[in-house]
């Protein structure tokens, strides 16, 4: 299965709300392929790009709910504003997944719900691995450029200031 992880993970960390929209198209395609009779290679595979654009949407809402100083500072929203937009994301993923577990379960068995399970490992593992670790050192890179940029602007201040 690890093709299908790949597949899922063939991007980067995209804003949330494309991602909760990828996340309901692979549903949508979830619903198809196993309403259809479809394989469940296919299924599964649709259910890989599901959980990949999932674990996007909650890593986005584990990321707000402890957000950079500096984003804090410089790109205020109303926390209640933001609180309710991750809640309502959130829980639509959260409904999606028990509506898939559901109907995995129902139509392919409990051994299928087994290898769901260890999809989403696989998906979580390799998203945070590749995609999460990249996405946090470019924000890194540019909070510590901005504050350098900073720094070096209160210093030309202050020495035009004391020569002035």
């Amino acid at each position: 299965m690890p093709s299908v992880v790949l597949v899922a993970l063939g991007g980067s960390v995209i804003d949330p709300i494309t991602a909760v929209a990828a996340a309901s198209k692979a549903y949508a395609a979830i619903k198809f392929c196993v309403e259809h009779g479809k394989e469940a290679e296919d299924t599964f595979a649709q259910v890989a790009k599901w959980y990949g654009a999932a674990s996007d949407v909650l890593y986005d809402e584990q990321r707000k709910s402890n957000p950079h100083p500096f984003k804090q500072l410089v790109f205020s929203k109303s926390v209640e504003q933001t609180a309710l937009e991750a809640l309502i994301r959130k829980k639509k993923i959260e409904k999606q997944r028990s509506e898939i577990n559901s109907l995995i379960g129902m139509v392919y068995g409990k051994e299928a719900l087994k290898e769901l399970r260890q999809i989403k490992q696989e998906v979580i593992r390799e998203r945070q691995r590749q995609v999460y670790a990249q996405q946090e050192l470019k924000e890194s890179i540019l909070s510590g450029i901005v504050i350098i940029a900073g720094l070096a602007f209160l210093i030309a201040t202050v020495i035009f200031i004391m020569t002035g």
